[in-house]
């Protein structure tokens, strides 16, 4: 995986659901993870977004607002089923348009 984020993604889930189970400061990493992994498709745009129907972006959101906004009603499983799953599938299908549009924001 080349973004950052979806690095960090990566060697969170090749820990395990055991070690995230375990230690709490792992579980906590993923969440913060997702957090920022919905934060960096914000930053598309809504018109990227738009282009994208496929992304389930409502999804994502929402799982960002509530381990943002709501940390207590977080399920465990859910998070563990991102993290291990969801991201890395994301990942593939986006990683060339996640680069373009990193280093269209760093300029």
């Amino acid at each position: 995986m080349s973004t950052p984020q979806c690095k960090e993604i990566a060697d969170l889930a090749a820990r395990g659901r055991a070690s995230f189970d375990a230690d709490i400061a792992v579980a906590r990493a993923c969440q913060y993870s997702v957090i920022r992994l919905a934060a960096d498709l914000d930053r598309m745009g809504e018109e990227w977004l738009e282009n994208h129907p496929d992304i389930p972006w409502r999804l994502i959101k929402g799982m960002r607002n509530r381990i943002a906004h709501s940390y207590w009603l977080v399920d465990d499983d859910i998070v563990w089923v991102v993290v291990d799953v969801h991201a890395a599938d994301l990942h593939r299908r986006l990683v060339d348009e996640i680069e373009a549009a990193r280093i269209r924001l760093a300029k």
